[in-house]
C-alpha cells in the first residue's frame, strides 16, 4: 500500500510497513516495561517551549488583521501548509500569500479561539476554532471550523503546518 500523505511525500520520508510495525512494536513494549507519563508544570516548560508556543499563538491571534503582511514574517520560506487532509499541499510562504491573501481580504472578521495549546521543543499542538466572518451583503459564506493543528517551528519560523478536523465537532459552512 503506498503512502499518500503529501507532507511525507514532499519531505521524501515515507516509512514502510515493516518499520511502522517495528515502531508500534518498541512502543508498545516501552510502555508495558513500565514507562510512565509525568505531567509537565508549566513552571518547568523551557525557553524554546515558551518561544514556539508564544509564536504559534501570536500567529493565531494576527490572523484577526486580514493582512497577509502581518502572517508572512512567521512562516519560513519553503513552508509546507495543507490546509486539511485531501487538499493541495502549500509548498511555500510566497504560495501561501497568493491563495490566501484575497480570501483575508473578503472577509469582514477572522478570530481564531486557542482552545488548548502545548509546546514540545520545535512542535507546537493546538485546538481552536477559527471564525471566518463574511460581510453581511457577501455571496460567500461564513465558515467556522473547529481543528488541531500542529506546527513544526525552525529557526523561530513556522517551517510545516496542518489542520485536521476534530472528530465528532461540527465545521459549519454558511
Amino acid at each position: 500500500m503506498r503512502d499518500t500523505d503529501p507532507i511525507r511525500e514532499e519531505l521524501g520520508s515515507a516509512f514502510s510497513r515493516r518499520e511502522v510495525l517495528v515502531g508500534a512494536s518498541v512502543l508498545v513494549a516501552t510502555i508495558a516495561g513500565g514507562c510512565q507519563m509525568v505531567s509537565v508544570d508549566e513552571s518547568e516548560k523551557s525557553e524554546l517551549d515558551i518561544a514556539n508556543e508564544t509564536l504559534v499563538t501570536n500567529f493565531c491571534r494576527d490572523w484577526s488583521l486580514r493582512d497577509m503582511d502581518a502572517l508572512l514574517p512567521y512562516l519560513a520560506e519553503d513552508l509546507l501548509y495543507q490546509i486539511t487532509p485531501g487538499q493541495p499541499l502549500i509548498t511555500s510562504a510566497a504560495q501561501f500569500a497568493k491563495q490566501m491573501g484575497p480570501f483575508l481580504k473578503n472577509l469582514e472578521s477572522v478570530e481564531w479561539e486557542i482552545l488548548r495549546s502545548y509546546a514540545v521543543a520545535p512542535l507546537v499542538l493546538n485546538e481552536r476554532i477559527d471564525h471566518f466572518n463574511a460581510p453581511a451583503d457577501s455571496k460567500s459564506p461564513s465558515m467556522h471550523f473547529h481543528i488541531a493543528g500542529h506546527f513544526l517551528v525552525e529557526d523561530g519560523k513556522i517551517k510545516i503546518w496542518k489542520d485536521w478536523p476534530v472528530p465528532g465537532k461540527k465545521q459549519i459552512i454558511g
